[in-house]
């Protein structure tokens, strides 16, 4: 019901346009504060049993974004491994976040928030980077569509079978 509540409020926020070098960079420094909290909550003297909603509906929304960047990179042109960076971060948001909800353990909430940690402390770096040769077509290589990741997650799924 969380999910289905969070992307409901994800679909109505302004789609102030399609994703840009403004939304990576704004979205590799929201990771930046995610992962302060997630390292807050990591820290907390509590059994982390009360991760607040409000953090999990934005490890929502940075799954979406990160979605929306990789369809970005791909429409624009870029490095196919830039775009499956994203996607890959998307698919790992999604997948914490419902590992923390699920999680029956303090122990498995750890892990979860472990993830998280991880994947926000890269998404900076990452987003930074996609700004930056966006702005620059010479900073970065031409999609040649030779990429290894496929953008549809189901045929990642089945090439895996």
């Amino acid at each position: 019901m969380k999910r289905l509540i969070a992307s409901l409020i994800l679909c109505a926020l302004p789609f102030s346009a399609s994703a840009s070098p403004d939304l990576a960079r704004d979205w590799g420094m929201r990771a930046s504060t995610l992962y302060q909290e997630t390292v807050g909550l990591l820290e907390s003297d509590g059994d982390l049993s009360d991760v607040p909603e409000s953090y999990q509906t934005e490890i929502a929304r940075f799954a979406l974004t990160a979605g929306r960047l990789g369809s970005w990179i791909d429409g624009s042109g870029g490095p196919s491994d830039l775009g499956c960076i994203f996607r890959g971060m998307a698919q790992e948001g999604e997948t914490q976040l419902s590992a923390l909800e699920n999680a029956e353990t303090p122990g498995a909430r750890e892990q979860s928030l472990k993830r998280l940690a991880t994947m926000f402390s890269d998404a900076e770096s990452i987003g930074a980077a996609a700004a930056l040769s966006q702005g620059d077509p010479e900073a970065m290589p031409q999609h040649t569509g030779s990429g290894t990741c496929a953008a549809n997650p189901e045929a990642t799924s089945s090439a895996l079978k």
